[in-house]
């Protein structure tokens, strides 16, 4: 296990570097330091969102999904000066905020996906499947008239984009949209691309 003291000396360094990939390296720290306690936390949300789309979205805070509550608040509030709202931490000279919207992961654990930061340290992150699911859930939830106009759509069409050679899982993506009533949007995008 990292000892804190190491901890918050790595969180100096993270000071000089730029707001996204401090936040990216923060989370790899958080990752290797919750190791310890069997505890693998996933990045989603924004920051997926942002490494999904080389760093074209922009976020401004790091959503785990994780178990482990109670060691984050510990870790986050007790040993690194984090500031704790009703919903999240932030801690303002890194400018970094953290969410833990929930334990229990909307998608695949088998799909997670572990990349490898420069420091060499790792971080799981939700499958680029499951996160252009998650968008397009927020479109249909947002009831707009326009629904290809909308900023999720956008950022959901622009994953697929750039991955549906790759990464997608074309028959997953198919099956998942089915359950959440997003089917018409990937059916008309892999026709499209087809």
């Amino acid at each position: 296990m990292m000892p804190i003291d190491a901890l918050r000396a790595q969180l100096e360094t993270l000071k000089q570097l730029p707001i996204r990939e401090r936040m990216f390296e923060f989370a790899g720290l958080v990752t290797e330091y919750m190791s310890a306690f069997s505890i693998k936390p996933v990045v989603v949300g924004g920051l997926a969102v942002e490494l999904y789309t080389l760093n074209h979205y922009t976020t401004h805070d790091i959503d785990f999904i994780s178990s482990g509550w109670e060691q984050f608040n510990k870790l986050l509030t007790d040993e690194l000066a984090f500031k704790r709202t009703a919903r999240e931490w932030y801690h303002e000279e890194l400018e970094i905020a953290i969410e833990i919207p929930s334990s229990d992961l909307e998608g695949s654990a088998e799909k997670v996906v572990e990349i490898e930061l420069k420091s060499g340290r790792s971080i799981f992150v939700i499958a680029v499947e499951d996160i252009i699911i998650h968008r397009l859930e927020s479109v249909l939830v947002s009831n707009v008239q326009f629904p290809e106009d909308h900023e999720d759509y956008q950022w959901a069409y622009r994953m697929f984009l750039l991955h549906k050679d790759d990464l997608i899982d074309h028959e997953y993506l198919k099956q998942e949209s089915l359950k959440t009533k997003t089917n018409k949007w990937i059916q008309d995008w892999i026709k499209t691309e087809t």
